[in-house]
């Protein structure tokens, strides 16, 4: 009885000093000082030049001159440097700005440099260069320009539309159709590239064994310099705001099609006010072609590359009308000569001035070239025509489908000591009542022959 007397002594004592005791402070957690991040930024290198701005340094006729440089960030300097300047695995340079290296050969390069920090760590760039020569030019002597892009009235509406033309040129012999990539349906705003219809176009057109002329015109609404304008013509045919932009979309519609296009021309008669507003500038289209022509290049260093066509000979002018005078002279006094691989003229008339007077219009735009030391140059007639049953303008006779066939047969008889190839303007008519523009066809709205198609045809199969 003592002993549990005192044991339950003992737990009431206990109990006690547990509820009363004071609570022990506990012992604070020790915290990390922060440490500063060692870490390196990745290595990092740029090659320069580019063609994010310009294609002159990437691209240029052999033997073709660049300097490279490059920018390296991140990494653990000092860098060492490996330079492969042609594509051969074989260190060219080992210096951060090597001297000018010379590409002889032409075609395309594939520039790489490999830049390696204290540390190790390595990364490799490359550039795509390209040296380029004179193109191997096309045998072309028939040719006709065909809005077959347009796929909607009055032009051809349909895709079967577009097949029965091609059908028409390909039973008349044709060998190349002429026709516009514009910019404003192909890329409408700065990144946004619609090759669709046109892919399915040149399907057609090359599936009947017609080869192409691209026309790389006229600009897109958001790169024209006639940004406040309501009316969509001056847009359209308003000079581009950057050349660069113009350039972008050379190179762009060149590589994709590249497979199957090899021939493109730069704008279309950029000598009159009517397709270069607000006035023709030889000095700005010069600076235009220069940057598409190497863009060009760029994509496909075998593209032959053209001249745009000029209206009339590119050496006769009138006030009246904005046809400029002397424009291939002052284009080559800009700085034009070097980039095209030809250049062409649309040298029309009536028939009634006589084959010898479309001699003396065509040897006037030959005498320019000459001047300027360019006799080796081709010069294309790449649109020629007349209309029929229409007048050409107020006071012209016109023209009935016999004259326009004995003058079809003229220009392609008499001419081919003046030039390699010619492209009749244009293979059919279109409902435009009486706007003589309507009426240049060879075939007619209807897809009626006129004479003038018999006459080519016989002329091209030598029957």
């Amino acid at each position: 009885m003592k002993f549990t007397f005192a044991l339950l002594s003992f737990l009431l004592l206990l109990t006690a000093c547990s509820v009363f005791a004071p609570t022990p402070t506990p012992t604070p957690v020790p915290t990390s000082t922060p440490i500063p991040s060692t870490r390196v930024p990745a290595l990092a290198a740029h090659i320069l030049p580019d063609a994010e701005k310009s294609y002159r340094q990437v691209s240029g006729r052999a033997p073709f001159t660049v300097t490279f440089s490059t920018e390296v960030t991140g990494g653990t300097p000092p860098y060492a440097y490996e330079w492969d300047f042609d594509g051969d695995n074989a260190v060219d340079s080992a210096d951060a700005a090597p001297a000018p290296f010379v590409f002889q050969d032409a075609q395309a390069y594939n520039a790489a440099l490999v830049v390696t920090d204290s540390a190790g760590q390595d990364v490799r760039v490359a550039r795509r260069i390209v040296a380029f020569d004179a193109p191997q030019m096309p045998d072309w002597k028939y040719g006709v320009t065909a809005h077959l892009e347009r796929r909607r009235s009055p032009y051809y509406p349909t895709l079967d539309d577009v097949e029965r033309a091609a059908q028409l040129m390909q039973e008349a012999g044709i060998q190349a159709v002429r026709m516009d990539f514009n910019w404003d349906m192909l890329n409408p705003t700065p990144d946004e590239w619609r090759f669709e219809d046109y892919d399915r176009v040149v399907e057609i057109v090359r599936a009947h064994d017609l080869e192409m002329m691209g026309i790389i015109d006229y600009v897109s609404w958001w790169a024209s310099s006639a940004q406040e304008s309501s009316d969509w013509r001056v847009r359209l045919y308003s000079e581009p705001l950057h050349n660069f932009d113009y350039a972008r979309y050379t190179y762009a519609v060149v590589d994709h099609f590249k497979d199957e296009v090899r021939v493109w021309q730069l704008w279309n008669e950029p000598n009159t006010a009517s397709f270069w507003k607000p006035e023709p500038n030889p000095a700005r289209y010069v600076a235009l072609i220069q940057e598409a022509y190497l863009a060009a290049k760029y994509a496909d260093p075998n593209a032959v590359v053209i001249m745009g066509g000029m209206s009339s000979n590119g050496v006769e002018g009138n006030d009246d009308s904005g046809l400029a005078s002397n424009f291939i002279e002052r284009v080559y006094e800009a700085g034009a000569r070097g980039y095209f691989d030809a250049i062409a003229i649309h040298p029309y008339m009536l028939p009634n001035g006589g084959i010898e007077t479309l001699r003396t219009k065509i040897a006037a735009t030959r005498a320019v070239m000459t001047k300027f030391d360019d006799e080796g140059v081709p010069l294309w007639l790449t649109e020629l025509g007349v209309p029929t049953d229409a007048p050409w303008w107020q006071t012209a006779p016109i023209q009935t489908e016999g004259d326009a066939a004995k003058w079809l047969e003229l220009v392609y008889t008499q001419l081919w000591d003046l030039t390699p190839t010619i492209f009749w303007y244009q293979l059919q008519d279109r409902n435009a009542g009486n706007d003589p523009k309507g009426h240049f066809g060879i075939v007619r709205a209807d897809y009626a022959l006129k004479p003038a198609y018999e006459v080519l045809r016989q002329l091209i199969r030598g029957e």
